[in-house]
């Protein structure tokens, strides 16, 4: 009989899929696994390697926790470390509960503080340090969700609906949660003129973008349960760092990520394949917060932003020319 094993991760998207690898690790040792994320998050959830439970608010604790519980689960394991998480926890009290520790209390002190530049002393990426947490060892991760026919068949007529036939467009995702990781109007242009096919910018934001065109605004188009489906139709994807970026990796479509704000070194990176290019510019002031919410530049210049738009948009295509 498996062992019934419960990882806790409510929250974000990106989070969610950085857990992918270590979700089929425990699985491929005989595991029964179960995933509890945000109610937010359902639209994803037939995608994961899992079991979802969801996470509905501090009244679903009590049920939750009863829920979980009837499982017997051997081990618990908390990736979130937030008070809901605590409490979900503490209520199911499984025999063995690891907690996923993110960084020290000076290290914690001083993101909070707002000094800068952020230095951890463990800069291992969070995926592995997953890992580490549910006590399974991964060599070569696998960050891929499940997609079924019949799914795919579905998001193919959407696509068609847009005027985009597979494999020969680049879908553009310039915007994010936070501001300072926000792609520039200036790049996104120059992604577009440089295009060896035409391209598509995608998302949930209203910021003034310009398409030429053969290019095409698609934001506010796709629901959140269609998306997989059609980043893994695109040739590429050029993506800022956020859960849609996480999302291309994990169908596996060649995928640019470009951080601005944010830095690798925090182990937010996708996780890493023959398909994946991180491009993050090094400047002794950044990374200068957690998660790019600063608005306005604590060392007065926002450098991090200023990128070389011709230097960044031939690396994009020159490591998309060799896919």
């Amino acid at each position: 009989m498996s062992n019934v094993e419960i990882v806790l991760r409510l929250n974000a998207m990106g989070d969610i899929l950085l857990t992918i690898p270590t979700l089929r690790a425990l699985a491929a040792n005989d595991t029964e696994v179960h995933l509890v994320i945000n109610e937010r998050w359902r639209a994803i959830a037939d995608f994961l390697p899992a079991t979802v439970h969801f996470f509905k608010g501090t009244t679903s604790l009590v049920p939750l926790a009863n829920e979980l519980k009837r499982l017997k689960p051997e081990s618990l394991f908390d990736l979130q470390g937030k008070l809901s998480t605590i409490a979900l926890r503490t209520l199911v009290n499984a025999p063995i509960t690891r907690v996923y520790q993110k960084r020290t209390i000076v290290e914690q002190l001083q993101a909070i503080g707002r000094k800068y530049p952020l230095r951890f002393s463990d800069n291992r990426p969070v995926w592995q340090k997953y890992a580490d947490t549910c006590g399974v060892s991964i060599d070569k991760p696998d960050a891929s969700i499940n997609l079924t026919n019949d799914y795919l068949e579905e998001c193919r007529k959407v696509l068609e609906s847009v005027g985009l036939k597979e494999k020969s467009f680049i879908f553009i995702h310039p915007e994010a949660s936070k501001p300072g990781k926000l792609m520039t109007s200036e790049l996104v242009s120059a992604i577009q003129a440089a295009s060896p096919v035409p391209t598509a910018i995608i998302g949930n934001g209203n910021t003034e973008l310009n398409c030429k065109a053969q290019h095409l605004d698609l934001r506010n188009r796709f629901e959140l349960r269609h998306l997989p489906g059609l980043l893994s139709f695109a040739k590429a994807v050029i993506s800022t760092d956020s859960g849609p970026m996480h999302l291309a990796r994990a169908v596996n479509t060649p995928l640019v990520a470009i951080f601005f704000q944010t830095d690798p070194s925090l182990g937010f990176s996708p996780v890493p394949s023959d398909k994946t290019l991180v491009i993050s510019e090094s400047l002794p002031c950044k990374p200068c917060s957690l998660h790019g919410q600063n608005e306005v530049c604590p060392a007065g210049h926002f450098k991090c932003r200023q990128i070389d738009v011709e230097k960044t948009v031939k690396q994009i295509f020159n490591f998309l020319s060799k896919l």
